[in-house]
């Protein structure tokens, strides 16, 4: 996996975020700075990954690969840029195998993985339910997960538009927590259903009133 591109790109993009929309980052201090970890977070815009990018990995000199749609990969250009910056992909719907042995293998390598778990962007802002393959990979791997929730970012094309709109941007990340660990053996339905919850809640107390 290449991903040279990460910090510039997030540098770049998390540059003209700070400039057009006053995007920044509270809660720095919780991120691991060494060892595996996963990071959960809502999803409102395409612009989301190099948001929390710059401000969970870039400022605190650490890669994390996001996990994408695998539409993503055929996008001209952006496509590309995502396979250099560390990105690995997934089919939704599908039970992808692979893209769960490949974050399971990454964190055992110590490396951090995202995920937005709602699974798809929420157009209006608002938090969605969450599925369960990130509680998944947390009970499997015992990696701790780090919440996080970027506000505004749905206001920047409201309604389908091609021009940005004047908004606010904020990232908070909250403090990591772990699942109860299961290294082998099937999962338990209620205990993926308990960790979801959790992440989804923690997700959610971090997002203003407006987005809960």
């Amino acid at each position: 996996m290449r991903s040279w591109f990460f910090h510039p790109g997030a540098a770049l993009i998390g540059g003209a975020a700070r400039l057009l929309w006053g995007l920044r980052a509270e809660g720095v201090e919780h991120v691991p700075r060494s060892g595996p970890f996963i990071l959960v977070s809502n999803h409102c815009s395409n612009l989301d990954p190099p948001f929390i990018g710059w401000a969970t990995g870039h400022q605190v000199g650490r890669v994390v690969h996001f996990m994408a749609k695998i539409e993503m990969r055929s996008w001209f250009f952006i496509g590309w840029l995502a396979t250099q910056s560390g990105t690995f992909f997934v089919r939704r719907g599908e039970g992808d195998r692979n893209a769960q042995r490949f974050s399971l293998e990454t964190l055992a390598d110590g490396r951090p993985i995202a995920i937005f778990p709602e699974g798809t962007r929420s157009r209006d802002g608002h938090l969605k339910a969450f599925k369960s393959g990130a509680a998944f990979l947390a009970i499997r791997s015992g990696a701790p997960v780090l919440p996080v929730a970027i506000s505004g970012s749905h206001r920047i094309f409201p309604d389908g538009t091609r021009i940005p709109r004047a908004t606010r941007l904020t990232v908070r990340i909250g403090e990591p927590f772990t699942l109860p660990h299961q290294a082998a053996g099937r999962i338990d339905r209620d205990a993926l259903e308990r960790g979801t919850e959790q992440m989804h809640d923690a997700v959610r107390r971090l997002l203003p009133p407006g987005q809960q």
